[in-house]
């Protein structure tokens, strides 16, 4: 089982969120992923693999200025093919602490079809609460069942966050979906009538790839991890 887990980070990588991953482990199975080009990183050298967003082959800049947020690192590690040589993918951010070994929970659980996540929330959640928008979620939901042909479950919770473990197939699957998406939706879901702030694209399609996530696996349980938001809080920018 090949598995590789993608870390989106800004600025610092913090040591202690992966305490309890041995470093024969990070060696292996992390990538960290570094976006905007224009932030000094802090990271203990020797340490991680890391990788620039915007040094890779295929790079779109828009999606930084445009507020994609982790959306950008998730159409870039794909147009670029970057998930081609695994079977699971993780993708997670750099203020999470890591509270066990993940990488064994994901290979004693994880199987083709299925899915582990941080934070499951419930459809009207995902969406229309969230969202503060019926139209703009109501379109997603067209959209979706028009592209796969088959209707929205609106009746179980989705992974938010953009935090979760998928197979290679479904990741792709999704992402073929997704690409149909960024013209349609922006700049509508930005204009006239709508709620409008920087990064609410990001938040728009971190629902879509939730909801995209939920409808084609099968939760399988819980990944090991602290979103520790207010602990890292102004040591990122």
């Amino acid at each position: 089982m090949s598995i590789q887990i993608f870390v989106v980070f800004h600025k610092k990588i913090f040591d202690e969120c992966y305490k309890h991953i041995p470093q024969e482990y990070l060696d292996k199975y992390f990538t960290f992923y570094a976006v905007n080009e224009k932030i000094q990183k802090e990271y203990t050298p020797g340490k991680y693999k890391v990788i620039n967003e915007w040094e890779l082959p295929i790079y779109d800049k828009t999606f930084q200025e445009r507020g994609y947020n982790e959306n950008s690192a998730l159409y870039h590690i794909y147009i670029n093919k970057l998930y081609k040589d695994y079977d699971y993918i993780g993708f997670f951010q750099y203020d999470m602490e890591f509270a066990e070994n993940v990488v064994d929970l994901i290979k004693d659980k994880m199987s083709n079809g299925t899915y582990m996540a941080h934070e499951l929330r419930d459809y009207y959640f995902c969406t229309t609460h969230t969202l503060n928008d019926t139209e703009i979620s109501e379109f997603i939901a067209r959209e979706y069942e028009n592209y796969y042909g088959k209707q929205l479950n609106r009746d179980i919770q989705y992974p938010l966050l953009n935090t979760y473990v998928i197979p290679q197939d479904m990741y792709e699957n999704i992402m073929k979906w997704v690409v149909t998406m960024y013209d349609k939706l922006y700049p509508w879901c930005i204009g006239p009538g709508h709620k409008s702030f920087h990064g609410i694209v990001g938040g728009i399609y971190e629902r879509i790839m939730g909801l995209s996530v939920g409808n084609q696996g099968r939760y399988v349980g819980a990944v090991g991890i602290g979103h520790e938001q207010e602990k890292y809080k102004g040591q990122v920018y």
